[in-house]
């Protein structure tokens, strides 16, 4: 009786870890998914919209604030009709003082490099920007170092090394008919610094706070405001307060730009929600190797949206090639290779 109970208490382990990964595979196609979304919906106003900079920065950082705000009340809707989670946590959540740091970590994040991250998808594409974003692990080990001085062995260095040379082969040379290639390898380099910034900051907040209830009022619901708050203070500061009603009229007078923002929402949900169930299901360092495996799905899915004249793609070989050294390096960072092929050591 005893062995049969341990016997179906280690299959149990497995298929939630099975679980587990599938949700972190989803989660990472979700990613790369509401990105190329954003950038769709910008792409359906830009042309009308003002062509500097600043403002391409104003309009990521509005259209963001948006899909993070309609992705947060998505999130806890899913929480609260579907898994059964009380309203009442939510008000809980927030008399949680040390989860509050989440919104520190986020106003890095979302206003600084995700914002980053569409700009630099616009420019340069998906697959190039994303090879850069796959250096946050790499970043996080590094700072892990200097900052909160923590040991790095062998495995680590060589997976940091692996990844920077997946980036230079990928970037190496530009895809035919990309214009502004190296401009947005230059936004997408903002990205891993900021995201890995952004993970030292929020580790306590989601040590002390349950995550799948934090990270909808905060990193979304909570981000969003403080998006909507930056933009005002940028154009006020700027003069360019128009932009914003601007911006606005055009989203309203677009259906197709507001099918995008919702799509981005929708997937920004199912990544959020995902990346920490999975944590949950299967543990973080093997979730984790999972959700930074996006470099990769950044090629079918791209393809798969030129396919439906969503937003335009190509990539070179080099650029496959570089995807492919990228994840190997983020998954020798992440963990042991028998971590990650080892399904029974799973809490």
């Amino acid at each position: 009786m005893e062995v049969n109970v341990k016997s179906l208490y280690e299959k149990r382990k497995i298929r939630l870890a099975i679980f587990g990964l599938t949700i972190a595979f989803i989660a990472a196609m979700a990613n790369t998914t509401f990105q190329n979304f954003n950038v769709a919906a910008s792409g359906q106003i830009s042309g009308d919209f003002v062509n500097t900079l600043l403002a391409s920065y104003v309009l990521s950082v509005f259209t963001l604030g948006i899909c993070e705000l309609m992705g947060g009340v998505i999130a806890i809707l899913f929480n609260v009709l579907v898994k059964g989670c009380p309203i009442a946590e939510y008000g809980r959540i927030l008399g949680v003082k040390s989860s509050r740091t989440i919104l520190l970590a986020s106003l890095i994040s979302s206003p600084i490099a995700t914002a980053a991250a569409v700009m630099a998808i616009a420019q340069c594409g998906s697959t190039y920007a994303n090879c850069i974003i796959g250096l946050t692990p790499a970043i996080t080990a590094i700072l892990g170092m200097i900052i909160l001085k923590e040991k790095t062995g062998v495995r680590v260095w060589f997976g940091i090394i692996c990844s920077t040379v997946g980036v230079l082969i990928a970037t190496f040379g530009p895809p035919e008919g990309v214009i502004n290639f190296y401009s947005g390898i230059a936004l997408a380099c903002v990205c891993p610094v900021a995201y890995a910034v952004e993970n030292i900051i929020s580790v306590h907040a989601l040590d002390v706070s349950d995550s799948m209830l934090a990270c909808p009022m905060y990193r979304m619901i909570g981000c969003a405001i403080l998006e909507f708050i930056i933009c005002i203070i940028v154009c006020a500061v700027t003069g360019h307060l128009d932009w914003l009603t601007l911006i606005l009229s055009l989203i309203t007078s677009s259906p197709l730009c507001m099918l995008f923002l919702l799509c981005t929402a929708v997937f920004m949900a199912i990544q959020y929600n995902g990346t920490y169930a999975s944590y949950a299901y299967c543990g973080a360092t093997k979730a984790s190797a999972i959700l930074w495996t996006g470099t990769i799905w950044t090629i079918p899915i791209g393809f798969a949206m030129s396919a439906m004249h969503i937003l335009d793609y190509s990539v070179t070989v080099q650029g496959i090639i570089g995807a492919v050294f990228v994840v190997i390096g983020i998954g020798l960072v992440v963990a042991k290779p028998s971590e990650l092929f080892s399904l029974r050591n799973n809490n």
